[in-house]
């Protein structure tokens, strides 16, 4: 998906907000900004929103040595998505079809996105995920995704932000439950830390090593670029039987370079990838593509 001028003022937005999340000098958060609308003024040499989110990101670790301002913002989100676990992992036991539900309940995580919402320690998570839960799918092709994942040997799920790894765990059981324990999983996360994307100690701290192998993409951006990934990575995205991936950030780096069938699973939460997608702004969506 191309950058969109939409993408623009969003990451100018960001890069306040990192800002005051890696210190509180309002001088040097001055700089971060003015450096960010020179990386913003670039906008045509951008590909995707992600790489312009990527630049604006790295000004505020070079101007703060902060090199994971959202950490706090991550361990909170961690904890929010461990304290809702039990509630949604026995919702999603009680659903008639497991598999939508737990799709559902993974959609709905993708809420716990600070890139969009900012400081998720300010929200009502649990309230936000029960009023979310009642949604549905604007487009749902999980009849393709219940077939394509018959039998299969190897799934791969891209992931996007802490939070959400937790809330994850549910649907890799419930992949599990159609396509047998014997089905090698590999949750996918950054490279480093990147807004409140997942990293692999995020991903352990979620207790998701427990459910999936852990495999890092290499990716520095808040999606996924396939020519900047590290051979090992490429060869497993390219082999797996079915490849999942969710949110936003993935969907904009990998809709129109995926070079093979994959699953987008996320909310889409701006206009630039609701009008991209054909759905509403907030609409849930499992897409093959």
């Amino acid at each position: 998906m191309k950058v969109q001028l939409d993408c623009v003022p969003c990451n100018l937005r960001q890069a306040l907000e990192a800002a005051r999340l890696a210190t509180t000098d309002s001088d040097i958060q001055k700089k971060i900004i003015l450096k960010s609308l020179e990386v913003l003024s670039r906008y045509d040499s951008y590909k995707t929103a992600p790489e312009m989110g990527g630049a604006v990101h790295e000004v505020v670790k070079e101007y703060t040595g902060n090199e994971d301002p959202y950490e706090k913002v991550k361990r909170v989100a961690i904890k929010m998505a461990h304290d809702i676990y039990p509630a949604l992992k026995r919702y999603v036991e009680a659903q008639e079809d497991r598999l939508l539900s737990a799709l559902e309940v993974s959609a709905v995580g993708n809420l716990l996105d600070a890139g969009v919402y900012g400081d998720m320690r300010t929200v009502d998570i649990e309230t936000v995920l029960n009023r979310e839960l009642t949604k549905g799918f604007a487009v749902c092709d999980i009849k393709a995704l219940r077939e394509d994942l018959q039998n299969v040997e190897t799934v791969v799920i891209i992931g996007d932000n802490a939070g959400e790894t937790v809330l994850d765990r549910i649907l890799i059981s419930e992949i599990k439950n159609v396509s047998g324990e014997k089905v090698g999983v590999f949750y996918a996360v950054r490279g480093v830390p990147i807004i409140n994307d997942a990293t692999a100690e995020d991903a352990i701290a979620s207790g998701l090593d427990h459910d999936a192998t852990i495999v890092s993409t290499g990716s520095a951006v808040p999606g996924l670029i396939l020519d900047k990934t590290g051979p090992e990575f490429l060869k497993l995205y390219r082999d797996a039987d079915v490849v999942i991936s969710k949110g936003q950030g993935n969907y904009e780096t990998l809709s129109d370079t995926a070079g093979r069938a994959l699953y987008f699973l996320l909310k889409a939460k701006c206009e630039a990838v609701a009008r991209d997608i054909g759905v509403g702004i907030g609409a849930n969506v499992l897409v093959r593509k």
